[in-house]
């Protein structure tokens, strides 16, 4: 007997707390038959707070949450992300982190930074009081129209970018053995920098593209000074070479000598002209002009003794 009287006071519980709270205010007289239900092409979102305005806060960031939710399911079920990293370890923990950058990037596309609550097809909200801990909250409903054709558009939206974030990567690494200036190395170090940003601490391509920023620093020092001719007439003429390829630079060197006068550099054809006078010069020293660059990081240097 004792524990039927249990079995009904556990039983009875939920419905006596229920019934301490009392709706005091409505936004419409009845209850829509939406409330609390699930219906094709909406959501359906509830919130409860201490004020009103707390409680369309909490039910606007549940609403982003479901539509990022929705969309990311369908992304993961639907597509494979094109990545060269291999799986290694713990699958799951790899699909976890993998489910967890979609979400992320889904979170700050521009149709999620557009839904608000007044875009809402329908609304719904009481007051209610405790007469117990005389305390009153809100519970606050909407009903938002999200439509299969929606969420396709987003997945669409989605893999598109990927895509492009994809055929960026390559591209970059495509050019690592095709640079053609010093400048293009300045630029596209610059352009890794912001484009590390477009993926999360777990994507591997972020890894990716911090190596490719690594190997394109790399380049600096792989540039040395080669002369092009003796040092006749008063004139040297150098270039700037990338392994056996020449390339340009907009920078002029620094020209130093221990002994020749009027240094003066001029370009043409990516190589670079320079005029000196060795009237100060003794046949009997080591008589030299130092060409100096600074790229990058790097200074590149070559000494050429003068005849």
């Amino acid at each position: 007997m004792k524990r039927v009287v249990y079995l009904l006071l556990l039983c009875l519980c939920p419905l006596l707390a229920c019934a301490q709270w009392k709706t005091v205010e409505k936004s419409c007289k009845k209850q829509p038959a939406w409330v609390g239900g699930a219906e094709r092409n909406y959501l359906i979102v509830s919130a409860e707070a201490t004020t009103i305005e707390e409680a369309k806060e909490k039910i606007l960031i549940s609403l982003k949450q479901q539509i990022v939710g929705t969309v990311a399911t369908k992304i993961e079920s639907t597509t494979t992300i094109d990545r060269k990293e291999t799986t290694i370890g713990n699958e799951t923990d790899y699909t976890e982190n993998v489910s967890s950058s979609i979400r992320s990037k889904l979170a700050n596309i521009p149709f999620i930074s557009e839904v608000s609550l007044s875009k809402a097809k329908d609304f719904y909200w009481e007051k209610l009081y405790n007469k117990k801990t005389k305390a009153y909250k809100y519970e606050y409903h909407i009903r938002y129209l999200f439509t299969d054709f929606e969420v396709s558009a987003l997945v669409n939206q989605f893999n598109e970018r990927e895509s492009q974030l994809n055929t960026r990567l390559r591209q970059y690494e495509q050019n690592l053995d095709n640079i053609r200036s010093v400048e293009e190395i300045d630029r596209t170090l610059n352009e890794l920098k912001a484009f590390q940003t477009e993926f999360d601490t777990d994507d591997p391509r972020r890894l990716q593209t911090e190596q490719l920023s690594n190997n394109y620093r790399k380049l600096y020092k792989a540039i040395h000074i080669r002369q092009e001719n003796g040092t006749a007439n008063d004139r040297i003429i150098v270039g700037l070479y990338l392994s056996d390829r020449l390339i340009s630079c907009m920078q002029k060197p620094q020209l130093l000598s221990n002994c020749a006068t009027r240094l003066s550099v001029s370009t043409e054809n990516d190589l670079y002209f320079i005029s000196y006078s060795n009237d100060a010069c003794y046949e009997e020293d080591e008589n030299y002009i130092d060409i100096r660059f600074r790229l990058g990081n790097q200074i590149v240097s070559k000494r050429i003794y003068l005849q």
